[in-house]
């Protein structure tokens, strides 16, 4: 028997409000536990470093009295978001499930459970390979000349983030190939774009990690390439099913949308442009004539 409108706007609300309370519940259950147990929590993040921060048992430092403090609530913090994660999504797919047709929603499913291992994969890259072999070879680095004293923020912020987008950079494929199945990206058109893979991959491993080094930029960027040509792969497979979910209507209502979206946005920017081109003649006119005003009156000066 089919909902009337209000029922399935009642029945929303409430799974709404349920997700929110069940969020709140373990994002403080996760913030609680790091909190309390943040000794072992600390030990296990700084396990890639194998005691090579300081010259005090291998122990990172800190500076001022709040450092430590400050670290541990920030470190509570991302342990509540990490627990309450897996909470939010469930709750949005519950929240999503009733206006989801049912062969689309095994590959919704499907899709998240994929997105969530490859994250995880990717933060255990990071875990186990990238931190522990950047490091062995930063802080051995001229050992005989000066010992490395390193900052526990400075740490943290360095793998907290390079976990994440790490993570991100991981989900590569599983992006290259919904775009493939749903026709915005498509294989012919996604291999066109493989000159612009190197030093994309380049420019964005310096931007998440900003020194001087070569090491810890190329053992973020190589995986970006790995992970281009696996999406490629993964897109050209798409291409050969044909299996594409391209003609459902709620995908081509999204896909109209965001093409109105597009046009939308492209003519406000065009639109924006064309007025700051022409201020800036305005301008360059005002000053050339300035200009020509002041060499005039100076001409009339010297020949006074």
């Amino acid at each position: 028997m089919s909902l009337s409108a209000y029922e399935r706007g009642f029945r929303f609300g409430q799974r709404f409000r349920n997700t929110v309370f069940l969020c709140i519940l373990a994002w403080s259950i996760g913030a609680g536990a790091t909190f309390w147990w943040h000794p072992e929590v600390f030990a296990f993040l700084l396990a890639p470093a194998e005691e090579m921060l300081s010259p005090f048992e291998g122990k990172p430092t800190f500076t001022a009295p709040q450092d430590m403090f400050g670290s541990t609530l920030s470190l509570s913090m991302k342990g509540g978001q990490f627990v309450a994660f897996p909470v939010l999504l469930v709750g949005v797919l519950s929240m999503l499930k009733p206006f989801v047709p049912r062969r689309f929603w095994l590959f919704v499913t499907t899709y998240s459970a994929i997105s969530i291992a490859m994250f995880a994969l990717g933060a255990s890259f990071v875990f186990w390979v990238m931190m522990p072999v950047s490091l062995h070879f930063l802080l051995n680095f001229g050992s005989g000349i000066a010992v490395p004293v390193i900052l526990l923020t400075e740490y943290m912020a360095l793998l907290l983030s390079l976990l994440f987008w790490i993570g991100i950079v991981f989900e590569l494929p599983i992006v290259m190939q919904l775009l493939a199945k749903f026709r915005f990206v498509p294989y012919s058109r996604a291999k066109t774009l493989r000159k612009w893979i190197v030093p994309t991959a380049f420019i964005f491993a310096a931007l998440i990690t900003p020194s001087l080094d070569g090491t810890l930029t190329f053992l973020v960027a190589l995986p970006i390439l790995i992970l281009y040509e696996m999406g490629l792969i993964a897109a050209w497979l798409t291409d050969r099913e044909g299996n594409y979910f391209a003609d459902l209507p709620m995908v081509q209502k999204i896909y109209r949308l965001i093409i109105r979206l597009y046009g939308a946005i492209k003519s406000k920017v065009l639109r924006l442009a064309r007025k700051i081109g022409k201020n800036i003649g305005l301008v360059v006119r005002a000053l050339q004539r300035g200009g020509m005003k002041a060499v005039r009156w100076w001409k009339r000066v010297t020949n006074l």
